[in-house]
């Protein structure tokens, strides 16, 4: 473009009229300016054109239309249907999406997930998670749940007595009493239970309309008790139902249905009471109901207490007593007491009024004249002390308690009636207390399966063994010097083979040559010595006593000295209930001949030759074998078949002494340890010298056909 000048071409053409007189012509109103020089090198600059407010509001509702157009294009409708059906009044409903609108009863959103929330008056809340989808209308049903109302009964009847002590069960739970709101009871059909003393239990239904309003709902309580009319005479009596007052006579009360005890009070009158059996809704009226006039009463006293009172022959009891008796009457009184003088007195009754008496009896006194060994003894009667026991004292004739005691002695107490007129004289010697604990401790006792122990308290020092000068004597009969103080009780017979087979039923004590050892009244035998001292544990466990063995494993593996459970006896025991007699020990249980001159205990005779190696031919016991234990006569001691019939387990270790002990053992228990246990005793296969003899000793640990065992146990 030639930017030179501007030439006159470039003007704006311009038309001119002829001037008229008077008007200015173009060239009077515009004069033609020279154009300004621009250099060819100098940079043009172009102004770009600003955009208005109405170029903004264009684009704006241009950019609306289309996104309307596209949401248009890309929502979906749904459909939101709640169930009970509510006014729009009553429910708001919020989508959490943002870009959504309702068009009447739908909404328009775009697809994906939403969470509809639906608030209705008189319903619980609700939310639910929806996926909106391109598949065209959706349909969203909410089901609201009513909120839970109150509820209030009224009753209709015209009073009702108490209605908060009356409850109200709402579906079995206690829910709050008649008349007040129950608040928070659920929408629906409820099952009403109403429960009080005064009214006949209710069970209804009730359709509660909740939505968190108060809803009211009228019963009708039917009485639970029957009207009463009582009068009585006179009036003015309290009316006293099942101990609560009710009113006074004359009056109509209501009392409860069932049996009753109903009971009239006045002063200075005899109170009257009956059951009634009431019918709920009865009207009873009771005939009028005549008063007695009250009794007086009598205070009887006496010194002392305990005297019997009588009046008119009738019995009242024993001093101190309030006696009841009818007014208007003058009584006589009688009092009697043992080694007392009966004493009379007359009163006078009145009506409601008390009279008292209070008599000193005479007592009817006797001597009583005390003689007590020790001298010093203290002398109590009736508990209080009199002094030093050795006195005359004068008592009433009646049961008096004695006691006499000391220290060191047990205390004497016995009871002594003193006679009228005669004097009377108590000797007492007071025991020590060892000799009384003595006298405590049964002379003999029972297992539980029947044998009988008897007691011994030997307190006295002897010598087990034999002389080397004895014939027959053998190299294991050392003499030992034994003291025996610990008392003791030892079995009267040997175990049988009925009582040893109560601890083991299938046990067989078998036979020798065909001849039975097995009859339930034999000794029991071919048991070992762990078998026997078993059945002392055994023993014990049923009396509820210490077992006296060890056990481990089933084996006995020692003892408990201490225990006064059941064991076999020691042989210091067990010498001493067969040998000492007199200070001295015996050689042969029946005397100095080794045979025996009359039929005395089994062992091994004529009559045994069948199965025994050596016999006494000029002796006949009657028995082959073994015999019923306790055949024989018991011994000094009433002790059984020490001297024949089994020889016995014993409680010791067996060990042989050197010779004569020059130590006195006290109660001794044998060695600690061994490998054989002793045997004592003559047995129904002895027939020597050598074992005849009561200081014979054997010994042994395996089962054998002539052996057998007896219990004993420590007192304490």
């Amino acid at each position: 473009m030639n930017q030179e000048t501007t030439s006159s071409s470039t003007l704006p053409k311009q038309e001119y009229a002829p001037a008229t007189q008077g008007q200015e012509t173009p060239v009077d109103r515009e004069l033609i300016q020279p154009a300004s020089f621009t250099p060819l090198n100098q940079p043009q600059v172009f102004k770009s054109k600003r955009w208005q407010l109405h170029h903004w509001l264009i684009a704006l509702a241009l950019f609306s239309l289309a996104a309307i157009t596209t949401f248009l294009f890309s929502a979906q409708t749904l459909s939101i249907h709640t169930i009970p059906n509510t006014t729009d009044s009553d429910i708001e409903v919020r989508l959490s999406r943002l870009l959504s609108f309702k068009i009447g009863d739908n909404y328009l959103l775009l697809p994906g997930e939403t969470t509809v929330s639906v608030h209705a008056t008189g319903y619980q809340p609700k939310q639910q998670n929806i996926v909106i989808t391109k598949e065209g209308e959706q349909v969203l049903n909410i089901v609201l749940e009513k909120l839970p109302g109150s509820l209030q009964l009224i009753a209709t009847n015209e009073k009702v007595h108490n209605p908060d002590t009356i409850k109200v069960m709402i579906d079995g739970k206690y829910r709050g009493t008649l008349g007040e709101p129950i608040e928070d009871v659920a929408a629906g059909l409820r099952t009403l239970h109403i429960d009080s003393e005064r009214y006949l239990p209710l069970t209804s239904e009730v359709n509660v309309t909740g939505l968190g309003q108060l809803q009211k709902h009228s019963v009708r309580l039917q009485p639970a008790w029957a009207n009463v009319q009582l009068t009585s005479e006179p009036n003015g009596a309290q009316i006293i139902v099942d101990g609560e007052v009710q009113g006074v006579t004359p009056s109509t009360v209501e009392i409860l249905a069932g049996e009753r005890e109903v009971q009239l009070k006045l002063e200075g009158y005899k109170p009257w009471s009956e059951l009634l059996e009431l019918n709920a809704g009865d009207q009873t009226n009771l005939e009028p109901i005549s008063l007695e006039k009250a009794d007086g009463l009598v205070s009887v006293n006496s010194q002392p207490s305990g005297a019997s009172i009588t009046v008119a022959g009738q019995y009242f009891g024993l001093t101190p007593q309030d006696v009841s008796l009818k007014p208007g009457q003058t009584y006589t009184i009688t009092l009697f007491k043992e080694g007392y003088q009966p004493s009379h007195q007359r009163v006078a009754i009145e009506s409601s009024k008390k009279a008292n008496i209070n008599i000193a009896l005479t007592a009817n006194l006797g001597k009583l004249n005390i003689q007590a060994n020790p001298k010093d003894a203290l002398l109590y009667v009736d508990g209080r002390l009199m002094g030093r026991a050795n006195q005359t004292l004068t008592l009433p004739a009646v049961q008096t308690q004695i006691k006499i005691e000391k220290d060191g002695y047990a205390a004497h107490t016995t009871s002594v009636i003193p006679r009228v007129n005669f004097a009377q004289t108590l000797n007492v010697k007071l025991k020590t207390v060892e000799e009384a604990r003595w006298e405590n401790i049964p002379a003999t006792i029972k297992t539980k399966i029947g044998q009988t122990l008897k007691l011994f308290n030997p307190e006295v020092t002897f010598t087990l063994g034999s002389s080397r000068r004895e014939q027959g004597r053998r190299a294991n009969e050392g003499f030992r010097s034994v003291t025996l103080n610990r008392p003791f009780y030892l079995a009267t017979h040997e175990v049988s083979n009925k009582d040893f087979r109560q601890f083991q039923i299938e046990h067989s004590s078998n036979h020798v040559k065909g001849n039975s050892l097995n009859g339930e009244a034999y000794p029991v035998v071919n048991i070992t010595w762990q078998q026997a001292a078993l059945f002392c544990n055994w023993l014990s466990e049923k009396a509820d006593l210490p077992v006296f063995y060890r056990v481990e494993n089933g084996e006995v593996v020692g003892y408990n000295a201490q225990s006064n459970g059941y064991r076999l006896p020691t042989e210091a025991e067990w010498a001493w209930a067969a040998r000492f007699n007199n200070g001295a020990m015996l050689k042969y249980a029946w005397g100095a001949r080794l045979a025996p001159n009359k039929k005395v205990t089994n062992i091994a005779d004529r009559s045994a030759a069948p199965v025994a190696g050596y016999v006494l031919a000029e002796y006949d016991d009657g028995f082959v074998a073994s015999a019923p234990v306790g055949s024989f006569q018991a011994n000094s001691k009433g002790l059984y078949d020490l001297d024949g019939n089994v020889a016995e387990w014993m409680h010791d270790f067996y060990e042989v002494s050197a010779g004569l002990s020059l130590k006195d053992e006290t109660d001794p228990l044998g060695p600690e340890s061994g490998g054989y246990h002793v045997i004592r005793g003559p047995s129904w296969s002895h027939g020597t010298i050598t074992m005849l003899r009561l200081s014979y000793r054997d010994y042994g640990v395996d089962a054998r056909n002539d052996v057998g065992f007896r219990i004993a146990r420590y007192v304490d």
